[in-house]
């Protein structure tokens, strides 16, 4: 049965997305991989090479043949697409069967799911190499990469209450992860989630204190309103100087950040809402019953988690099954043949800037309801960075943000012990981070280079025009 071939390098980086190709160069690749990892730990704790080198390559080559391998071939076949015509395997988001050119027909659910299980794979496979390069880099340090992480996870995953500390760290940056993603598919490059995350803060830390005659339920519906509106608001200044006045966002996004962060600063240090004899620059507590529920004890994960799910959902079905996210997805791929086609460019950047802030505000009213019961001044720890981050990562998929969020809230959330049970510094997570960006940025010129050399190779070969004859009718 014939194969489809892969680069090389997608063996290594984003094996997944080319489909399983041929078994020997999987074998062998991966015997290589896991040789290549073993003998660097062995040889960093040995301290000597040869031993390292040799007991290495054994024990990772006979692991990279006997379970890598395996695994891969196991698993990945499972998506590939086979031609009921000529029996030829080709990639899972192939159209057209290379070999006799037959069209798949597929049905929309099951493109969907190829295309999810695809960009969470991604995700997976991505965290794993920075994981891995970390590891190398703390064992060359002489630091026990193994013990390291082994605390790192414990932290994150091993009770009840440090499970709930992860979730209630991925939660604003599920939220400001899709707020980055939808703009990023529109070709937005949209870096200012963040200033709509405080807008949404400040926004929901004042209806939650002086609407006090509601009842508990509606003053936080009407609290999540709000700093819905007022994130989305934030985010239409710049999709509008984007879309009149062709202004470019990423400097429009990043000098409004600042401005919203120092504005909400202003209102609580000097502002109307500045509460005198506070020791921090903060507002006035929110009423009890505007505080989101808990779900587990003695743990902070609030309500809020759930609704972030929710808008996991919702933003699955407006980008696979809504004419927005048709729009969205023309939009981002070629706005030029999108305005030929009529879609109103214009209109779709402001409502993809909306959406984006509002998915801000609520990351915000989701921290002050749940978590911190007040506004206080420069209180996101990067949330809105971290959502790029992940938006990038998960190449603007939202089930792929959805799994980048619960990864990065593990490593956020058990971070927090390394120094305390290790020597290792706080800092590692902020390396893990880097290379997992590093990853990305190789995956996607990859990406790219593929897709030139497809473009390449579909173009038809042009006749030499006769010497005799320089024109043509």
């Amino acid at each position: 049965m014939p194969r489809q071939s892969n680069p090389l390098p997608y063996w290594i980086m984003a094996p997944i997305l080319q489909g399983s190709g041929g078994v020997l160069w999987g074998i062998i690749l991966w015997g290589m991989v896991g040789a290549a990892v073993t003998a660097a730990i062995m040889i960093s704790r040995n301290r000597d090479w040869r031993s390292g080198v040799i007991g290495g390559a054994l024990a990772g080559g006979v692991g990279g043949v006997m379970f890598l391998a395996p695994l891969w071939f196991i698993l990945l076949p499972l998506l590939d697409k086979k031609c009921p015509q000529c029996g030829a395997v080709s990639q899972p988001g192939a159209a057209v069967c290379p070999g006799c050119g037959y069209e798949f027909t597929e049905t929309p659910w099951a493109e969907t799911l190829i295309s999810l299980v695809n960009n969470a794979a991604r995700v997976i496979i991505t965290i794993e190499m920075a994981l891995i390069v970390s590891g190398l880099v703390l064992e060359l340090s002489g630091k026990d990469a193994l013990d390291t992480y082994r605390v790192l996870f414990e932290s994150g995953l091993s009770t009840e209450r440090a499970r709930a500390n992860s979730l209630l760290a991925a939660t604003p940056i599920i939220f400001t992860g899709l707020g980055t993603a939808i703009a990023f598919r529109a070709g937005i490059f949209n870096v200012g989630v963040e200033g709509s995350l405080y807008m949404g803060a400040l926004a929901a830390a004042w209806v939650g204190f002086t609407f006090v005659g509601l009842p508990g339920l509606m003053l936080i519906m009407l609290a999540f309103v709000v700093a819905a509106l007022a994130g989305g608001a934030w985010g239409l200044i710049p999709g509008y100087l984007k879309a009149r006045l062709r202004v470019d966002e990423v400097v429009t996004t990043i000098m409004l950040n600042y401005v919203a962060i120092e504005f909400t600063s202003y209102m609580v240090q000097s502002g109307p809402l500045f509460v005198p004899g506070m020791a921090n620059a903060m507002s006035e507590s929110v009423a009890e019953k505007a505080q989101l529920s808990r779900l587990v004890e003695r743990s902070q994960l609030n309500s809020s988690f759930i609704l972030a799910l929710v808008c996991v959902g919702v933003m699955i079905f407006i980008m696979q099954r809504t004419r927005l996210g048709y729009e969205t997805r023309l939009t981002g791929d070629n706005p030029l043949f999108a305005r030929w086609s009529g879609v109103m460019v214009g209109k779709t950047i402001l409502l993809v800037m909306f959406i984006s802030g509002v998915l801000g505000g609520l990351a915000g009213a989701g921290q002050v309801l749940g978590v911190h019961y007040n506004f206080t001044a420069r209180f996101s720890r990067g949330f809105g960075f971290d959502g790029m981050t992940i938006a990038l990562l998960a190449r603007n998929s939202p089930l792929g943000v959805l799994v980048g969020a619960l990864l990065f809230g593990v490593l956020r959330s058990g971070g927090t012990t390394i120094e305390i049970f290790t020597d290792v510094p706080i800092d590692l997570v902020d390396i893990v981070q880097a290379l997992i960006i590093f990853f990305v940025a190789i995956d996607l010129n990859l990406d790219f280079l593929g897709q030139r050399r497809r473009v390449t190779a579909d173009q038809p070969p042009v006749d030499p025009v006769p010497a005799d004859n320089p024109t043509t009718a």
